[in-house]
């Protein structure tokens, strides 16, 4: 459904126009909104809001959180339009997603009180009221930057639009690509100001609250580990490894906390449990960087060997040089399936994980000619200075699928749609 949704988003942008395209995506920001990882911002936002008063009226507060979630998503296009794919390349990066992972795991820790944050607090009545409102803004923008995370289609849209009727930036360009997601912005952060506006309630304090802190902080740290775990994956490990490392930290975690005298606050217990996670987490991440070169995956290892032709992952075989894959499938007369690839590239890794999950898609793949261009290929320089794949200068993943004598049959950016790929590969 999820992914329906921000297909159904990014394709309005990227097909629309005129006034049509921009009411799409204020209504397409809508409906990000309601993804399960960016809801969940939700109940800390209702908190927030409801321990904030101003003279300027009711209003005030959930308008400058609305500000700040919504000048994030312009400053998004400005960068878009300033830095092409490097913007689409750094929210797919391992070390992305594993931050957007560890801040969504603070904000779990933050719900059912194990983590005490002096910004999420109500502020006493003396503060400077502008001071307040600043930090309101703060927090929105917080807000953004975390549900960005959710819809990298529609930005991959933009950027997309960008490159194919940009020939440089221009100030009209950066204005369109600001206002885009700007206006994307606007919808997402709707519900939360109608929240704010409108004063949704809360439970009374009491059991029922106590549970419903707990669920809404069990339902971020569920998404927490999503990211964390799609961090992990593209920093080599599979999906199994990923998943282990997640319950290796929960469970020492746990230990971290339980060990305590139960008389301290459930606070300062929680901050020392958090921090001795940080501080193992730091030793292996300083422990992987010293390891680096000998723990280089197979993968990566191929990628780099100069002679490998071919590498064979999950029981099939691709192609590393595109002259022997179009000589395959002239013999052969097969559709040319090419993954453009990069070792920091997250999403890149996932749809390793789906082809090996996958039967319907590792079934179609096995009748086509494999091709993968790495990105320090220079292969890859080659396809992405030809205007008819605009979608390389955004960034990766991309996926394109050929006849045996190189016409277009089909491409995307979108490693989930995995039934068009197969559909198309059975043509």
């Amino acid at each position: 459904m999820f992914e329906q949704l921000n297909h159904w988003v990014s394709t309005q942008l990227a097909d629309g126009a005129g006034i049509e395209a921009w009411i799409f995506l204020f209504l397409g920001g809508v409906l990000a909104s309601l993804l399960p990882c960016v809801y969940p911002l939700y109940p800390i936002t209702v908190t927030i809001l409801r321990g904030r008063s101003s003279r300027l009226g009711r209003a005030a507060h959930p308008l400058a959180y609305y500000g700040g979630l919504a000048a994030v998503y312009m400053a998004f296009g400005i960068v878009a339009a300033f830095t092409g794919g490097a913007f689409n390349e750094l929210v797919r990066t391992p070390a992305f997603n594993l931050a957007v992972g560890a801040i969504l795991a603070l904000l779990a820790g933050s719900v059912v009180g194990l983590l005490e944050f002096p910004v999420l607090a109500s502020p006493d009545a003396s503060n400077d009221e502008e001071h307040r409102l600043v930090g309101t803004v703060a927090i929105g923008a917080g807000a953004g930057f975390l549900s960005s995370a959710c819809v990298g289609p529609v930005v991959v849209s933009v950027l997309v639009g960008l490159v194919v009727n940009a020939q440089a930036v221009t100030t009209s360009v950066v204005a369109s690509a600001a206002g885009k997601m700007l206006v994307f912005g606007l919808g997402v952060g709707l519900p939360v100001v109608l929240i704010g506006v409108f004063g949704l309630g809360l439970p009374r304090a009491g059991r029922l609250m106590v549970v419903v802190q707990w669920a809404f902080g069990a339902l971020i740290g569920y998404f927490a580990l999503g990211y964390a775990s799609k961090g992990l994956v593209g920093l080599g490990l599979n999906e199994a490894a990923a998943h282990a490392v997640e319950l290796g930290a929960l469970l020492m975690l746990a230990a971290a906390l339980f060990l305590q005298d139960r008389e301290r606050p459930l606070a300062e217990r929680g901050r020392q449990a958090f921090l001795v996670l940080a501080a193992v987490s730091g030793f292996f991440v300083m422990a992987r960087g010293l390891l680096s070169t000998s723990a280089m995956s197979p993968t990566a290892s191929a990628a780099t060997g100069g002679d490998t032709i071919t590498q064979t992952e999950h029981g099939l075989t691709w192609h590393l040089d595109r002259e022997r894959a179009y000589q395959e499938a002239a013999r052969t007369g097969k559709m040319v399936f090419i993954d453009f690839y990069g070792s920091w590239c997250t999403n890149c890794k996932a749809f390793e994980e789906r082809v090996a999950s996958d039967r319907t898609l590792h079934s179609a793949l096995e009748g086509a000619v494999l091709l993968k261009v790495y990105d320090t290929a220079p292969l890859f320089a080659e396809y992405r200075d030809d205007p008819r794949f605009p979608e390389l200068s955004v960034g990766l993943p991309f996926f394109l699928i050929t006849d045996s004598q190189g016409n277009i049959v089909y491409k995307t950016n979108d490693f989930t749609k995995t039934d068009e790929m197969v559909l198309f590969l059975g043509d």
